[in-house]
């Protein structure tokens, strides 16, 4: 996912918060001078009954220092019509509340120094005056001197620890300084005075997810929006908080429940549009990312993201326009610079693409922007033929990759885990995994080829090759099966040891649980042959054994090599299996590990299968889709050897292979190990006993 700074459109500039009564002073005398009907507020705020102290305040306006409160009680919640009207009946005379009332209202209008000389005017007299200093803060912040306000903000916290305002605007500038600890620090301060404090806590949330921690911004964003529902601002946070987590379909959902409610909020356009570019709904992405830029032409962080979303969809024309039109507004923007560095690489001008990204300082960039830019420059690299510079980039890459907020939820030994209990369960015998007599025959899987491999073994080039012929229609990389298997491990003795206790009801209704799944994905499209292709299925040929005994498996191979460098090359999305790919070791061995087992699954379970060699493939492709066809039993369809054909099948590929597909059929990825052989050496013995097996060699 590319890195998506919280509301990147202008954050508010104003720090607004003020506090009367006991800062009317020049000194901040203690609460128990306030006047009765002042301190009754107080409390009620302190105590978090902020609706009640509004109350309270409204009902007692004619008291001034209550008017006071009333207005910086509004203006704190950003509502801010409400404080101009109690602001202007404060602001006649020449008493600090009518000159900072005076300030707030010369602030609203942009004129930030003359709210700074009022506000300097109340601490000539009162040099400490808490409510003076918060409010020349929020000037001086505006101003550009932001050194100067969090020095402003910090004097009137050091007056008057409880000011909950002067905290929420000490927040607000600390985070655009970077100090994002402090201004955590700064906000929770805030809501120990003020529990309701509803900004304090929004600001919270955005301070907890530009921490990268994404959990605790939603609860903060979810309490915000418990006590005002309609709030946009908390709907958006939510929304990239979810996103952050990989709950894309929740993170949709507030984007669009925040655009309900305000239709012309471009930021909501532009997050709902990076939310469908990961969920790969490409026509949604650009419809979002359309309007988002009819509504602010100038976002460049839009332009930046459409232009990829055209990229992955390989309409390059679209793509370049898009960039083009995003640096004629910010020739350096990074992720600018990011996509057409991958424009240039993908129209062979590897050379400009090296330059164009190391013209890019990666310390300037986030941990979830640096991490692609160092797998595009590690690609360019490669194609160059630079391989140590190459090396290095994919190692920095996939560091930044295994510390990502994602990641964090996968438990890294639980694919481990499943592949202990698939060997135990193989080394039996596979008890189960042959049909049954009872078993029910009226869905045995005769139209389902399930395509299997390790990652990176040219799966993808052989599904759209495939999909292109009229008896064929391809689910690429969408669960199915899976859906069976979670029903499935909820059985006694769960997966896969409760096979051999299968009944006919179970066959059936784990039939069924697949044929609904497959149903959605397919949308309708129907065909001869299905092609379910999904790379690590391969674990599963003994469930696929026994409830689809006439299905066929393709089982695709490349050199070990060449898949374990491949794997270590890509930036993916983190699941149980993928977190195995940041070294070249650690591939190795699960490579290793899943030949090892489908090597004994061949042994015990009579499979309707075949294989693909990639080198095959590429080399004559025509010869090898035609014994594919065969034992598929479909007729070879010229148009799968038409590579426009092809890429029609399918909007986007959904896979990091769809730059490759979308190319003519070349030869550079076979053997690009060898160039590697110095990296991978420590790997060779890991990888031999399966090389061996499949027929490659390391000579």
């Amino acid at each position: 996912m590319r890195a998506m700074p919280l509301m990147h459109h202008a954050p508010p500039t104003a720090a607004t918060g003020l506090e009367s009564g006991p800062f009317a002073s020049r000194r901040n005398l203690p609460v128990l001078m306030m006047n009765t009907l002042e301190a009754t507020a107080v409390e009620m705020i302190r105590t978090g009954r902020a609706a009640d102290a509004e109350r309270w305040l409204r009902q007692h306006s004619a008291d001034r220092a209550c008017a006071a409160r009333l207005r910086e009680l509004l203006v704190g919640e950003r509502r801010i019509p409400e404080a101009v009207a109690v602001a202007r009946a404060l602001a006649p005379g020449a008493d600090p509340e009518a000159l900072l009332s005076r300030a707030f209202l010369a602030h609203l209008e942009n004129q930030f120094g003359r709210a700074a000389e009022l506000c300097q005017q109340v601490l000539r007299d009162a040099p400490d005056h808490p409510a003076a200093l918060n409010h020349l803060g929020r000037a001086l912040h505006n101003m550009g001197r932001s050194e100067e306000a969090q020095r402003a903000f910090e004097r009137a916290v050091a007056v008057a620890p409880d000011y909950a305002q002067a905290w929420h605007n000490l927040g607000h500038v600390l985070r655009a300084r970077g100090l994002l600890e402090r201004a955590l620090q700064a906000f929770e301060s805030a809501l120990a005075q003020a529990p309701a404090f509803l900004s304090a806590r929004l600001h919270l949330g955005i301070t907890w997810y530009a921490m990268e921690q994404p959990q605790a911004a939603l609860e903060c964003f979810q309490q915000v929006l418990a006590a005002a529902p309609q709030e946009i601002e908390a709907l958006v946070g939510a929304g990239l908080a979810l996103h952050l987590l990989g709950r894309l379909d929740d993170a949709k959902a507030q984007y669009q429940q925040a655009l309900q409610l305000a239709p012309n909020h471009a930021t909501a356009h532009y997050y709902l549009g990076c939310v469908l570019n990961e969920a790969m709904d490409s026509r949604g992405a650009i419809a979002a990312l359309t309007r988002a830029l009819q509504l602010q032409p100038d976002d460049v962080e839009a332009w930046a993201e459409l232009a990829g979303v055209y990229e992955l969809g390989s309409q390059l024309d679209e793509a370049a326009q898009a960039v083009q039109r995003g640096l004629a507004i910010a020739p350096g923007h990074p992720a600018l610079n990011l996509e057409a560095a991958k424009l240039e690489r993908r129209r062979g001008d590897l050379q400009g693409a090296v330059a164009r990204l190391q013209r890019i300082d990666p310390r300037q960039l986030s941990a979830r922007s640096a991490t692609p830019y160092w797998f595009d420059l590690g690609l360019a690299l490669d194609r160059c033929d630079q391989v140590d510079a190459a090396m290095r980039a994919f190692e920095a890459g996939n560091a930044l990759a295994a510390r990502s907020v994602r990641r964090q939820a996968i438990d890294p030994n639980a694919f481990d885990r499943l592949l202990d209990r698939l060997v135990q369960w193989t080394a039996r015998g596979a008890p189960g995994a042959l049909p049954q007599a009872g078993d029910p025959d009226d869905d045995t899987g005769s139209d389902l080829c399930f395509l299997v491999g390790m990652p990176r073994s040219g799966t993808t080039l052989l599904d759209t090759m495939l999909a292109a012929n009229a008896d064929v229609v391809s689910i690429e990389e969408l669960p199915t099966l899976e859906h069976a298997i979670a029903d499935f491990a909820a059985l006694p003795g769960g997966y896969p040891d409760a096979m051999d206790t299968l009944q006919a009801d179970d066959v059936r209704a784990l039939r069924a649980r697949y044929r609904q799944a497959a149903a959605v994905h397919l949308g309708g499209r129907s065909a001869k042959l299905i092609v379910d292709k999904l790379h690590l299925r391969c674990l599963h040929v003994g469930l696929i054994r026994r409830l689809f005994p006439d299905a066929r498996i393709l089982f695709a191979l490349r050199h070990p090599g060449d898949v374990v460098l491949s794997n270590f090359m890509q930036q993916y999305a983190p699941n149980d299996a993928f977190v195995h790919f940041d070294t070249l070791a650690e591939s190795a061995r699960v490579y290793a590990r899943v030949l090892d087992l489908w090597r004994h699954s061949l042994k015990v379970l009579p499979l309707t299968w075949d294989s693909v060699r990639y080198e095959q493939l590429i080399d004559d492709p025509a010869t090898e889709l035609a014994r594919v066809s065969a034992f598929l039993g479909i007729t070879p369809d010229p148009a799968m050897l038409d590579r426009q054909a092809r890429n029609a099948t399918r909007e986007r590929v959904r896979t990091n292979s769809y730059q490759q597909v979308a190319e003519p059929i070349y030869q550079r990825a076979a053997g690009r190990w060898q160039r590697y052989r110095k990296y991978l050496e420590p790997c060779i013995d890991t990888l031999r006993p399966a090389a061996d097996w499949l027929g490659y060699r390391f000579d």
